[in-house]
């Protein structure tokens, strides 16, 4: 039996202007397992991943959110049952 800490995904979509930059930003925050630009509805997909909802929650309501040119966030959490 393993005895690691359990992580909590989340896939954040976002839409921005100056996509370049704002990847740049982002990858530099805790947690940021993968950033891509998406040539969709969505500018950017980023997989986070922290130790509980609640750090993915003050990740994105705080340094996230505070990226300039971001102009919405969807949050999609993955849960394992």
């Amino acid at each position: 039996m393993h005895n690691k800490k359990a992580m909590t995904t989340a896939y954040v979509l976002i839409n921005c202007d100056h996509k370049s930059e704002v990847i740049r930003e982002i990858n530099q925050l805790q947690g940021i397992l993968e950033s891509a630009e998406l040539d969709a509805v969505y500018d950017i997909l980023v997989k986070l991943n922290l130790g509980t909802i609640e750090e993915i929650k003050e990740t994105i309501n705080g340094p996230l959110k505070q990226i300039p040119y971001i102009k919405s966030i969807v949050t999609l959490v993955a849960t394992s049952g």
